[in-house]
C-alpha cells in the first residue's frame, strides 16, 4: 500500500470516527434535555465545559508563556474553529469562523459547551464573564462571544 493510500484511508477512518461521536453527543444532549430540561441541561453543560477549559488553560499554563489571550487562540486553533481574537475598550471579542462541532445548528445547545469552554479556560487565568452575542447555530456567518476580564 503507498503513503498517499494509506493517508487517505486514516483520513476516512477518522472522519467516521468524528461523526459517530458527533452524533453521539446530540443524541446525548436530547436524552440529557428529556430529563432534566432544557435549564437544567444548560446548566450541566456549561459546568462541565467550564471546568474542561480550565484544565485545559492550566496545562498551558505549564507548558508555555504565553498570555490568557495568546492561550486562548492557541486552544481554539487547535480545535479548529479558525479563531480571531481581538481586544475592544478592555472586552476580548473572540469570533469563530468555524463550529467545533458538525452542523451546530441541529443542536443549539452545541454552543453552550463552546460558551463555556472559552469562560472556563479565560477564568483560570483571570475571573472573566462571557456573553453570547451570535452563533452559527442560529444562523449568523460566526460565532462571536464578548468576554470582561474582571480581575
Amino acid at each position: 500500500m503507498c503513503a498517499g493510500a494509506s493517508v487517505r484511508e486514516e483520513e476516512r477512518r477518522l472522519r467516521a470516527l468524528v461523526g459517530f461521536y458527533d452524533s453521539f453527543l446530540k443524541l446525548t444532549l436530547k436524552g440529557l434535555r428529556d430529563v432534566v430540561g432544557e435549564r437544567g441541561a444548560l446548566s450541566v453543560l456549561k459546568f462541565a465545559a467550564r471546568e474542561y477549559g480550565a484544565r485545559l488553560a492550566k496545562g498551558f499554563q505549564a507548558l508555555s508563556s504565553m498570555d490568557a489571550k495568546e492561550a486562548l487562540e492557541e486552544m481554539l486553533k487547535r480545535a479548529g474553529t479558525e479563531p480571531s481574537v481581538t481586544e475592544e475598550g478592555g472586552v476580548l471579542v473572540i469570533t469563530l469562523r468555524k463550529c467545533p462541532f458538525r452542523r451546530p445548528e441541529e443542536e443549539p445547545l452545541l454552543c453552550a459547551i463552546t460558551e463555556g469552554l472559552i469562560e472556563g479556560f479565560l477564568s483560570a487565568f483571570k475571573k472573566a464573564r462571557i456573553h453570547k452575542q451570535k452563533t452559527l447555530a442560529e444562523g449568523a456567518d460566526s460565532c462571536v462571544f464578548s468576554v470582561e476580564v474582571l480581575g
